[in-house]
């Protein structure tokens, strides 16, 4: 049996949106091609981090339950927009460590 793993970065990920009431809910953009290369490298990364905590079930995708402003934003931006937000098991898993209450 395989037992799922999270690198640093995408740990990183999870305590940034958990410790922050205002991203349990947040967007992402892909790199363009006429984005700088360091700018590519850090959003290329960013991208493969939350599809891994995805695909654990640690965050949602809910793209498709805002398309209309999703595809208006990448109208305006000229950029491709996804939606995320933190789940149960991804906030169970998170807010514990964040609180600094806990005994």
């Amino acid at each position: 049996m395989e037992i799922p793993e999270i690198n640093e970065s995408q740990l990183k990920t999870m305590l940034t949106v958990c410790r922050n009431p205002d991203m349990s809910v947040f967007s992402q953009t892909s790199p363009q091609d006429s984005d700088p290369l360091a700018f590519k490298v850090v959003l290329g990364q960013a991208e493969k981090d939350v599809d891994h905590l995805v695909s654990l079930k640690l965050l949602k995708e809910i793209t498709a339950d805002h398309k209309e402003q999703i595809e208006k934003t990448n109208e305006e931006s000229g950029r491709n927009w996804r939606v995320f937000e933190i789940s149960a098991l991804g906030r169970a898993m998170f807010q514990a460590f964040t609180q600094p209450g806990i005994n």
